[in-house]
């Protein structure tokens, strides 16, 4: 058994001391950039091509090649962020990691994901699964030519085993749980309540600015007693914190948007994208062009997956951003034991749960079998929430004394082949009614696409959402009596769809995008709209558009949230009970603070564009970080109580309460501070805040007002998650800090934990441009590189681009690709896989 993943970290430490070292070391698991390598499995030649920035161009003469050679060069590209997705989503990140790794495996096991891979490999059509057969031959090919691999297998002590086309898959599910996460949120209103009530923790759950408080969401579990509730997912935030290291999950943002020729230049369209994204080393997106005679599209793709996800065939582009989809609803169950068996209440009957037992190895000889159950409505997630002490070797983990409750979890994770089958037929159509039918296809990923040819662009939700009986599926739900049950999915023709709008431009950016009372739920898990609102005032002043606007718009820092608390302030109807606030301050200095905050935040003195280098914006940033703590810390803290980093996490993850009571919600009980006598008011609460923004800042950044920058305080940070535990490699591994502009509300989002510091968590993690006006229409970049190998040359080399809000072109035409793509390593038929290289690795 491994005993800890850093033993043979503190091995090399002992021999490799320095960064050109452990370079020079690790060189070696590099390919070089030109080369022939010889695979078996292979028809005909096939070729990967590089450009400076390490992007491949892969060129067969038939989809069995082209994906084959694509999975090589996959595994060059990232096969250690690869192995490790498909190893955590079937639940054996143990076999890594040790036993550290237990608890993630029992949660990600009681998903039951391995049902959905099986299902959908064998509902999968031959040419589909032929797509998964062939790249898994490439990346096994990849291995069997290596004797050495990139790094982490030799820091982890790990070597991978073969590829199978279902790992693919395993991968592919991860993509729904990036992108359908309500069931956080409920299991965090659990928590939350367990602090301050049922009822009073709603108002941490706003839905929409011009939404009631779910209250009504909130009296569902009046039945439950709860105590009981809290103790049995009272080991969430541990289980949270561990999952997020590994699964990208719950963090929300993207923006997409097209003009129709009525706004652009040339009079065609052009089509946007930038996916914000967790801000990771390496990046959760890889680029690629892929070409043969029945498929070509470029763009960008997940680590693991064949196909091209967002991007551009040539003829139409497309891009997406998160829905905020609510296809997943926590059920509490009543449970009893009678004799060996667990029962669960349904519908006035003790039915026995589902069981069935998953062995996870931690080592050759070492094991845990756990049992697993469930009920009418899914998985039972007691045990994974739990975080039972798991020894060794075990026949049967014994399940815990039974609780009178249970959470299940329901989820909408079906039609995984015609998903994929959708998103690949993507790559192929020609025009945009054509897309609008491959979209019609992908059921278990819920997105907002947005799509365009040469003369149309269009709007289109995918996925599949539930009907409920009763409920918004808001916050959990009572299982026993069924009435809150699904009966079934919305059909298609009923998801929000638009095409060629008379507006002439289209966007999303994860806000509500229909009306109020649309009548089909979505989600109430919106976002903030501040993106939204910039995106549509800015589209809607384009005349003649170009490309040059679209980078502009995606590195936009104007921050809309920034506006609304300067009218707040300075224009509105609380203006004058704040100053008073302000006034009636008893200690001089915090007066003479909050005073100062209050006039640089005066609209003849911020502009509201959150730039790196302005003290204004750094101002801001403090106010809603000490904003947020004065209102709410009295309540849910400390900083490291359970109650305050779930707070944290639902505030990233939609529309959050620090905004809501901000500008709205004057009548909230969260204004009163619990630590004093006296009752606090709104204006109170602001006042205070205030005056700590600018202590915040002289503590930060001196009493030197003329030193004072929002990039100082507010930094992007690429690390490494081997380097998140230990002191060692930082300069081999990790990338930054470096001063990042804007805000979670900026169209150029840098996100932060209001509250808690202002590291970024999450940023553009691609940003893509295609102007059908142009005869090389796509441009494409990501961050940090290509290459997750930190000896590469590639894996950080985006960040200059990245950082200056500048663009990488993605050419079609022969002659562009020719002169762009200079490197080539060639693939032929063989034996046995072989690699020679020519030139420098």
């Amino acid at each position: 058994m491994k005993k800890s993943i850093f033993a043979p970290i503190l091995i090399l430490c002992i021999s490799v001391s320095s960064c050109s070292l452990m370079q020079s070391s690790f060189k070696k698991s590099l390919d070089g950039p030109r080369g022939l390598v010889t695979l078996p499995g292979l028809t005909g030649e096939a070729r990967i091509s590089r450009d400076a920035l390490g992007v491949p161009y892969v060129e067969a003469q038939s989809e069995d090649d082209l994906f084959c050679a694509f999975g090589y060069a996959s595994a060059s590209d990232r096969l250690w962020q690869m192995v490790l997705m498909k190893m955590v989503t079937q639940g054996r990140l143990s076999e890594i990691i040790g036993k550290d790794g237990i608890p993630i495996d029992v949660f990600m096991r009681s998903l039951g994901l391995k049902r959905f891979v099986e299902a959908a490999l064998a509902e999968m059509d031959a040419p589909t699964k032929k797509v998964l057969e062939s790249y898994a031959r490439g990346v096994n090919a990849y291995i069997a030519a290596h004797e050495y691999l990139p790094p982490e297998f030799r820091l982890a002590g790990y070597k991978p085993e073969e590829w199978k086309p279902g790992d693919s898959f395993y991968v592919f599910a991860m993509l729904n749980l990036s992108v359908s996460f309500n069931f956080l949120e409920e299991l965090n209103y659990l928590l939350l309540a367990g602090r301050v009530g049922y009822e009073k923790a709603a108002w941490l759950f706003p839905v929409y600015q011009d939404e009631d408080i779910p209250f009504d969401e909130a009296k569902k579990l009046d039945a439950a007693t709860r105590k009981e509730l809290i103790a049995l997912n009272g080991e969430w935030g541990a289980l949270r914190e561990r999952l997020r290291g590994f699964v990208p999950v719950g963090i929300p943002a993207s923006n997409n948007w097209a003009l129709s020729g009525k706004r652009t230049k040339s009079g065609k369209s052009i089509v946007a994208n930038d996916t914000h994204l967790e801000l990771t080393m390496p990046n959760a997106w890889m680029m690629a062009h892929l070409k043969c005679p029945t498929y070509e599209a470029a763009g960008v793709m997940v680590p693991g997956i064949p196909i091209v996800n967002l991007g551009f065939n040539g003829r139409v582009a497309w891009g997406a951003t998160m829905v905020m989809a609510d296809s997943q609803d926590i059920f509490v169950e009543k449970l009893k034991k009678e004799g060996d068996r667990t029962l669960y209440l349904y519908k006035g009957e003790w039915l026995p749960v589902e069981e069935r037992v998953e062995r996870i190895m931690t080592g050759k000889d070492e094991w845990v079998d756990v049992r697993i159950q469930g009920t009418v409505h899914g998985p039972l997630l007691n045990d994974a929430l739990a975080q039972m002490p798991f020894p060794p070797v075990m026949p049967i983990q014994p399940v815990p004394m039974v609780a009178r409750y249970g959470l299940a979890l329901s989820w909408a994770c079906e039609e995984g082949a015609r998903t994929f089958g959708g998103f690949y037929r993507l790559g192929k159509v020609a025009n945009a009614a054509e897309a609008r039918l491959a979209i019609a296809d992908i059921k278990c990923i819920y997105l907002n696409f947005v799509y365009g040819d040469r003369d149309t662009v269009a709007w289109q939700v995918s996925g599949k959402y539930p009907i409920r009986k009763k409920g918004r599926g808001l916050l959990p739900s009572p299982g026993w009596d069924g009435e809150y049950d699904w009966t079934g999915f919305e059909p298609f023709e009923k998801h929000p769809f638009s095409t060629n709008p008379a507006e002439g431009f289209i966007a999303t950016a994860n806000h509500r995008t229909v009306e109020k009372n649309f009548p089909v739920t979505l989600t109430s898990s919106w976002y903030n709209p501040d993106r939204g609102e910039r995106l549509n005032d800015v589209l809607s002043k384009m005349k003649d558009a170009g490309t040059e606007d679209m980078f502009a718009l995606q590195f936009d820092r104007y921050s809309n949230m920034a506006k609304k608390i300067q009218g707040l302030l300075h224009n509105s109807p609380a203006s004058p009970g704040i100053r008073r606030a302000i006034e009636d301050l008893k200690d001089a200095k915090t007066k003479a603070r909050a005073l100062e905050a209050l006039t640089m935040f005066a609209p003849g003195a911020f502009d509201c564009v959150m730039d790196p280098g302005s003290a204004h914006a750094a101002v801001m940033g403090a106010f809603m970080h000490e904003a947020t703590r004065a209102i709410f810390l009295d309540e849910l803290g400390p900083d490291d109580a359970a109650g305050w980093k779930a707070f944290a996490d639902v505030n990233i993850s939609s529309y959050s309460a620090p905004e809501d009571h901000l500008l709205f919600r004057p009548e909230s009980p969260f204004w009163d501070d619990i630590r004093t006598v006296e009752r606090e008011e709104r204006p109170e609460i602001l006042a205070r805040a205030l005056g700590a923004a600018i202590a915040l800042c002289e503590k930060k950044m001196g009493g030197d007002r003329a030193e004072w920058k929002w990039g100082s305080l507010h930094t992007y940070h690429w690390r490494h998650d081997f380097t998140k535990s230990t002191m060692f490699f930082h300069d081999y591994l990790n990338r930054g800090p470096y001063p990042a502009g804007g805000d979670v509300h900026t169209v150029n989002v840098s996100a932060f934990f209001w509250g808690k510091d202002f590291e970024t968590i999450v940023i553009p993690a691609m940003r893509l441009v295609v102007d059908f006006g142009l005869e090389e229409p796509a441009f494409l970049v990501t961050v940090p590189g290509q290459s997750g190998n930190p000896s590469s040359e590639h894996y950080a080399d985006m960040l200059p681009l990245y950082l200056e809000g500048k663009n990488h072109p993605l050419p079609f035409g022969s002659e562009r690709v020719k002169a762009q793509y200079g490197t080539t390593l060639i693939l032929r038929p063989g034996p046995a896989a072989a690699f020679k290289y020519s030139g420098e690795r």
